[in-house]
């Protein structure tokens, strides 16, 4: 599947096109000639010999403690959950790792962790399938060609002993910031082993400490929440703890809320912008101008003039509530504003009374501040260029791409006499350097982490490495100590002096266990390293202001799928929709649609972009919601070595980026070039048209809002449910679009990638979406979201139309497809209101032989070419509760079944039980007033329900603020 994927453009038939006198789809197997029949029985019965000796795969030689109490969701006795951690930015996140019989397929967050809480992301979900990624890198190369690690390993040792008579002058060392208490300590015992040796730390991403402390919240208590630029609910490594917190406070439960408020001020659609009460689109040169407005507003005094009326409105209902909730608000400013900006949060909190509260300061997790770092890339890069770097070891960083435009790194890279690169890819760093040692996948190692309230976590191997690599903390050591250590032992070394002796071992099994280490990583437990209130001070100064003519400014994000480019070879991720402009394989220069109709712009427009000098081609994506003189570029794309999956999709956003100011510049030119770029995106149409897709009720009128009327009258037969009965509910006011539920979906279900050509078709094969509208202005309009799996009408309009009887109502009301029976008429989708059924054009699994394979989750069955395949409500779960209840002479518990998208969600939005059992959760969220069903007037009667969209806006108030 994944290996073949960049061919399907070549593969693929375009329509009314013959395939000549071949019917099947090249590449379908057939029997050879020169094979008899004889021979076909000899390698038959050789080839259960040897499965019979090994198995499929090699378990990890250290032991590994499988998870105590594993996730209801097990689904057969081969079925093993381990927990471990993964790193996220530098910042740990536990998670339970699925295996069966050895090998892992499935990733869950980890209950017990504090800051996954039994959630994942889409990166989480994604890195199991980085690690069965074919094109990972397999052996060491020199200068590009095959080599082996004894021939390295060789070359080193006479290098070691050169840098031990020189006390390592000249060699360097370039990590990515890490929060790993033993990558830490390896990196301060090769600083001490080689005193002239320096240490240089780059990551394209934010920096997330501010003077010696980082910013942590507690939005579970917030009772007013600002935000300014800062995507809190999704880009940061506290998002999945700040989701469940925040929806915390948006779940209507018996009619009731207590809702929090959300104002959100940015200039590009975000995830934690589509779940405001107020949002305001704000370039970056107004940003001082409305924080000195609030500052004032809330003093009492009248707003400055010069606000336009749309942020005046803004500024005085903010205002407003920041004085009457002063103690239980949080003011957070994103990680890539500059320094004055925090300066104002800080003290603004401090004068509301929230610091040490709501708002609370911890010491930094990651080693970005480190005072044995010898600087960023621009000082490695410095030093490269006056030829002072001898040897430059670069620890899984990828600079060549990720450097700014104006750090000339890789045209000074070369000046080093010996360059090695570790990564789990030959990325185009790797290129420029004289070896490229293979890095081990996370699930593949020993190591540890702090996540960012300070947590420490073990990661342990859940397989033997796949291919012949190595760990950073084994290269670090081995860097140190040509000769080497396992990751186990370094790890164990790194704990076994903070608890007794006699009683490691024992803790050591426990953390394992749980992942969860009680010992503090860095000497303060996060709970002792809060810092306490600040006394109330008079409140921030005045911000200085830009000219009052408001000039276009390009702003840069990591994007929503790939970061920084990190991510481009996952096939998973870039096939995912972009969580505003669905599109795929692809990123745009997000342009508002009043500039698109000021500089006569279009959708799919190519443009040419100038910053600091610098010009970059960029196709245009006209995107609602935009601040009006902004366009923002998505980093990670225009890959030129990132592999079949990776590479040449999109553009390179970097060489317009500079150092100084990495996340936004001033628009030097912008041009059109009178080329056309096809975009592909998963949904064509943004507008409800008066239908009540996602209903929206304001919190005021709960008590008022009337509940769905009864089903209508129908004509298929009444069925009676005598055992159970399951269906789901989801609600619209905690879900926060973060797609987390699309990947476990793909994950479990073994649901295939198809490549950007098939998508642009409509062959998309994702059993769940997340469908997108925009309501009012297209300036600045509401933004609103919904999941859209499988309903499992009660009474299905797809049933009907199948010929065949492939698509069935179950006993137990589930909409099944059974896939021996189906012929391919695609009637059923034809049929479907809700377009959620998918067909597979094409023969979708790939080479067998292909360790993509290892993925597959061994209870659903992958499909063939020819069948339709839809959402199951994951009935393999679901069976397999089934037999462990009746083996236990008992009903299947209300909880007990999770289904993959159910399990994901960071904001628990998605309910999934027993409709018979009168006290289950589904049953509670269903008899809510907001309860409804999607296109209910057609009388599908669907399993799935909604729970409307809840906002809390404010009160209007009277603005003073002249326009």
């Amino acid at each position: 599947m994944l290996d073949s994927v960049s061919e399907s453009a070549t593969r693929a038939v375009p329509p009314n096109s013959p395939r000549g006198s071949d019917e099947f789809h090249p590449g379908a197997a057939e029997w050879p000639a020169e094979l008899s029949r004889r021979n076909f029985l000899q390698l038959l019965g050789g080839t259960l010999a040897l499965a019979g000796l090994g198995g499929c795969n090699r378990p990890p030689s250290k032991e590994i403690v499988p998870y105590v109490s594993p996730p209801e969701a097990g689904l057969d006795v081969e079925t093993v959950y381990y927990a471990s951690t993964l790193d996220r930015e530098g910042f740990g996140r536990g998670v339970l790792v699925e295996t069966h019989s050895g090998r892992p397929t499935k990733i869950e967050g980890n209950p017990s962790h504090p800051e996954s809480r039994g959630a994942t992301d889409v990166f989480m979900q994604a890195a199991i399938l980085t690690l069965y990624d074919p094109e990972r890198s397999k052996a060491p190369t020199f200068r590009g060609e095959p080599s082996t690690w004894p021939a390295f390993r060789a070359l080193w040792l006479d290098h070691w002993r050169e840098l031990n008579a020189t006390r390592g002058a000249g060699f360097a060392l370039l990590t990515e910031p890490t929060a790993s208490p033993t990558q830490l300590r390896l990196l301060h015992a090769l600083l001490s082993r080689f005193p002239e040796a320096r240490w240089y730390q780059h990551t394209p991403l934010p920096r997330w400490d501010r003077a010696g402390r980082q910013a942590d919240y507690s939005f579970e208590k917030a009772d007013v929440i600002f935000s300014l630029e800062s995507d809190l609910l999704y880009h940061h490594p506290a998002a999945l703890r700040y989701a469940h917190a925040f929806a915390s406070r948006r779940r209507v439960e018996n009619g009731k809320v207590n809702a929090n408020r959300l104002y959100v001020a940015e200039a590009s659609p975000s995830v934690t912008g589509s779940m405001a009460d107020h949002r305001l689109p704000l370039n970056p040169q107004g940003r001082a101008a409305l924080l000195n407005a609030i500052a004032r507003a809330i003093e009492g005094h009248p707003a400055i003039s010069g606000l336009d009326a749309e942020s005046a409105h803004f500024v005085d209902r903010l205002a407003a509530d920041l004085r009457e909730h002063a103690s239980t608000a949080a003011i957070v400013v994103g990680p890539e504003l500059p320094e004055a900006f925090h300066r104002w949060a800080d003290a603004m909190n401090r004068r509301l009374g929230s610091a040490g509260n709501i708002v609370r300061k911890l010491p930094p997790v990651r080693s970005d501040g480190d005072g044995r770092c010898a600087g960023d890339l621009s000082a490695l890069t410095r030093e490269l260029a006056a030829n002072r770097v001898k040897t430059l070891v670069l620890l899984d960083v990828n600079p060549a791409y990720t450097a700014p435009g104006d750090v000339l790194f890789s045209e000074h890279l070369a000046k080093a006499p010996l360059r090695i690169h570790l990564g789990q890819y030959a990325d185009e760093t790797a290129g420029l350097c004289d070896w490229h040692l293979p890095e081990s996948h996370i699930l593949e190692t020993w190591s540890d982490s702090a996540a960012f309230d300070g947590t420490v976590s073990l990661v342990q191997p859940m397989i033997e490495p796949l291919y012949s690599t190595v760990s950073k903390i084994e290269l670090l050591h081995e860097l140190t100590d040509p000769a080497g250590r396992s990751g186990y032992d370094l790890v164990r070394e790194t704990w076994r002096p903070r608890v007794s002796s006699e009683q490691f071992e024992e803790r050591w099994r426990r953390w394992l266990d749980s992942e969860v280490v009680d010992v503090s990583g860095t000497g303060e437990s996060p709970a002792s390293a809060i810092s306490p209130a600040a006394s109330v001070d008079a409140g921030p100064e005045r911000l200085p202001e830009p000219e009052a003519v408001i000039s276009p400014m390009v702003v840069l994000k990591p994007d929503y799928n790939l970061l920084d480019g990190r991510w481009a070879p996952n096939a998973w991720l870039q096939e995912l929709p972009r969580p505003f402009s669905h599109l795929v394989w692809d990123n745009a220069a997000l342009v508002a649609p009043a500039l698109a109709r000021e500089r006569g712009l279009s959708t799919g427009d190519t443009v040419a972009l100038t910053c600091h000098g610098r010009t970059i081609l960029a196709p245009v994506w006209i995107q609602q919601g935009q601040a009006r003189t902004t366009v923002t570029l998505h980093l990670g794309y225009g890959r030129q070595r990132a592999g079949g999956i990776g590479s040449a999709h999109g553009f390179d956003a970097y060489p317009i980026r500079s150092a100084d100011s990495p996340w936004e510049a001033n628009l030097g030119e912008l041009r059109k070039t009178g080329k056309r770029h096809p975009f592909v995106s998963t949904q064509g149409h943004f507008e409800m048209e008066g239908r009540d897709l996602v209903r929206v009720v304001p919190v005021s009128e709960l008590d008022r809002t009337a509940r769905e009327s009864e089903d209508g009258p129908t004509l298929y037969p009444q069925v009676s449910y005598t055992g159970y009965a399951w269906g789901m509910a989801i609600d619209l006011s905690t879900c926060i679009g973060c797609n987390a539920c699309v990947v476990a979906c793909q994950a479990e279900n073994n649901i295939p990638v198809v490549g950007k050509e098939q998508v642009a078709r409509g062959r998309e094969m994702l059993w769940l979406r997340i469908d997108r509208y925009y309501e009012g202005d297209p300036d600045n309009p509401r933004l609103l979201h919904q999941p859209v799996p499988c309903m499992h009408c009660e009474t299905a309009p797809c049933e009907v139309v199948c010929p065949v009887g492939a698509t069935v109502h179950s006993t137990e009301g589930l909409n099944e497809m059974v896939y021996n029976r189906c012929i391919g008429t695609r009637y059923c989708s034809n049929n479907c209101p809700y377009k959620v059924r998918r067909f597979n054009f094409l023969d979708y699994r790939g080479d067998q032989d292909s360790p993509v394979y290892l993925q597959k989750n061994p209870n659903v069955t992958v499909r063939q070419r020819g069948v339709m395949e839809k959402c199951t409500y994951c009935v393999q779960r679901i069976n397999a509760a089934r037999i462990r209840a009746e083996k236990e002479n008992r009903r299947i518990h209300d909880g007990e079944v999770t289904t993959a998208c159910q399990q994901a969600c960071p904001v628990d939005a998605i309910v999934f039980g027993d409709l018979s059992d009168a006290g289950s959760a589904v049953v509670r969220r269903k008899e809510e007033r907001t309860n409804y069903g999607l296109l209910s007037e057609l009388n599908t009667r669907p399993r799935t329900t909604y729970l409307a969209r809840v906002l809390n806006p404010a009160a209007v108030q009277e603005s003073h603020n002249p326009a």
